[in-house]
């Protein structure tokens, strides 16, 4: 493991308080997503080094490119804000990367539990509102129902990973109580795609974790009864979607707009600039919703941001710690947490990705500290340091 010039206390509490702030408060994220950052600045170089890994490297690729598009950008005044607004997703990388491979085992398995906890209780907050008429979709305090449903879909497969990690029937009981509170407000944020997603990964969590059938029934029977429930309190948006099952959400005319754009093959190597969207779309006037500001798939938004570079550095970033990761359970010694915190750090990346499909997280201040939250838990596993807890075989 590596060392750190602070007790480990300060980091690791920091970390946790980081990751418990998601969709909770903003603020509070971005100040001890920060204070953790600082205090990485603040470690010694020789130990900061020591953290970097090839998936550090592509990452450091990727924020190059997105600079460099920053600054041959036609329109500064929107690029330039990756400077502040983008600075903690690039930052955070690497405080990530570094004390996640500071802690010993039984600061892991602290860290994940408080991960999942956090979800259930945004799950909590998000129906809540739904249930009270406070919103129309499920959502947070500090986010719409987009983001909502990104966060727990990439989450789901975290919680349902960790029964095998519980010992109790008490904390299996819980935790079981929480993916149904997850799944529920997945559900209620009708976001149709997530719908989707969230499915496929719980199949794939029941099968990775076995759990029996009957188990698995009665997760969906509770969760399709909280939802019911649910909808019987609120009925607005629910309503819409039955008399409009076809509606794409403004999604036609984004994409046919992309169309139009790439094939105009205006800066294909290094894109518009970052955050460029609302100088470049062109058909604002065909959409219902005006304050639309992506392009909902954030392939497409990479790519119109930064080019093929941009485009090209950012399936590598996804998809090297998916292969490394599925590699390393495959050949690498892993201690039992580590091998599922690795499978559900996959999931979880995966659930995100495919959310980014019909939404996105490059320019979320929240999803992309997730993002780089996930990868950099693979890294720590793929790529330990001497004398850590994986050897390679």
């Amino acid at each position: 493991m590596l060392n750190t010039r602070y007790d480990t206390r300060l980091p690791f509490y920091l970390t946790i308080a980081t990751i418990s702030s998601f969709l909770l408060s903003l603020f509070l994220l971005q100040l001890f997503a920060g204070l953790l950052v600082l205090a990485w600045l603040f470690e010694a170089n020789k130990n900061k080094f020591k953290a970097i890994d090839t998936i550090s490297y592509i990452f450091i690729v990727f924020v190059l490119i997105r600079i460099l598009s920053a600054l041959f950008s036609d329109y500064p005044d929107s690029s330039n804000q990756i400077y502040y607004k983008d600075l903690l997703f690039f930052l955070s990388f690497f405080a990530f990367g570094y004390y996640l491979k500071v802690f010993d085992e039984s600061k892991l398995r602290t860290i994940y539990y408080a991960f999942i906890i956090a979800a259930i209780i945004v799950a909590c907050v998000g129906l809540t509102k739904f249930l009270t008429g406070n919103a129309e979709r499920a959502e947070s305090f500090t986010s719409g129902y987009a983001t909502f449903s990104s966060y727990l879909v990439s989450l789901i497969g975290f919680a349902l990973i960790f029964f095998r990690l519980i010992k109790t029937k008490q904390q299996k009981f819980l935790l079981a109580t929480g993916i149904v509170l997850i799944l529920s407000g997945i559900v209620t944020s009708l976001g149709r795609t997530n719908i989707v997603i969230a499915i496929l990964i719980l199949i794939v969590g029941i099968v990775a974790i076995k759990i029996k059938i009957r188990y698995a029934i009665v997760l969906l029977l509770l969760t399709i009864g909280i939802s019911w429930f649910s909808f019987q309190l609120n009925v607005k948006e629910i309503n819409k979607r039955i008399e409009t099952p076809a509606q794409l959400s403004d999604r036609d005319v984004l994409f046919g707009t992309a169309k139009e754009l790439f094939m105009k093959f205006e800066k294909p190597i290094i894109g518009y600039g970052p955050r460029t969207f609302h100088d470049v779309f062109t058909n604002r006037k065909q959409i219902s919703d005006k304050g639309v500001g992506s392009w909902h798939n954030d392939f497409i938004q990479v790519y119109f941001e930064s080019g093929f570079l941009g485009l090209a550095a950012f399936l590598v970033i996804i998809f090297l710690p998916l292969i490394k990761a599925l590699k390393c359970l495959k050949d690498c010694r892993l201690s039992e947490e580590r091998k599922y915190i690795l499978i559900g750090a996959v999931l979880g990346l995966v659930g995100l990705v495919l959310s980014a499909l019909t939404a996105g997280f490059v320019n979320s201040p929240v999803l992309s500290v997730l993002f780089v939250f996930f990868i950099t838990t693979i890294s720590v596993i793929v790529y330990p340091v001497k004398n850590n807890l994986v050897n390679n075989l």
